[in-house]
């Protein structure tokens, strides 16, 4: 089994990686193969809508997302978290979703390159209620799902976070990325 993190902080070490890294210890320990790809690293430019890829099914930008096009067919589970910014996710996960735009048809078919792939997904945010950005899930849902074939199982919520004092593996939601982590087989 083949997992895939994705960190969409610009920030790498804070409240998003402690989630995507609990839930790809938890699935080490049972002997997953995972990696993680940290946006806030990576330089990743905005599609520039060329539509090479919808003939080739690769996109022919060469930066960071080369690292996850080189990973995806291999994936069985993607984690995909990002910090909420101004009520909606990141603008490195913006991106990132929007450089999968290579995995559909002309006509907008699923291209994937792995049928079958799974989604965990996960956000992080300073509002204090826990349903408080529960839309953003819906959307990012509903982007993998319908445009890439992408099925969720399971969702995540860290609130009430704060960026200076990031949350550690005591957080019962930290706790349990990793404990679902450890079902990942």
């Amino acid at each position: 089994m083949n997992i895939l993190g994705i960190n969409g902080s610009g920030r790498v070490g804070g409240n998003t990686a402690m989630l995507v890294e609990a839930i790809l210890k938890g699935a080490a320990e049972t002997g997953c193969e995972t990696n993680l790809l940290e946006l806030g690293r990576m330089i990743i430019r905005p599609c520039n809508a060329c539509k090479v890829c919808k003939d080739t099914h690769q996109c022919v930008i060469d930066d960071g997302m080369s690292e996850f096009y080189r990973a995806a067919p291999d994936t069985d589970v993607l984690v995909l978290a990002s910090p909420i910014y101004l009520d909606h996710i990141s603008a490195q996960t913006m991106t990132f979703i929007q450089r999968m735009y290579c995995y559909l048809g002309p006509g907008l078919e699923i291209c994937y390159p792995h049928p079958g792939t799974r989604a965990v997904l996960g956000i992080t945010y300073g509002a204090q209620w826990r349903k408080a950005y529960d839309y953003v899930l819906d959307w990012m849902r509903a982007r993998l799902e319908e445009y890439f074939g992408i099925r969720t199982i399971e969702y995540f919520r860290v609130h009430s976070t704060k960026h200076d004092n990031p949350v550690g593996p005591e957080h019962p939601e930290i706790q349990r990325a990793y404990e679902f982590g450890k079902t990942l087989k």
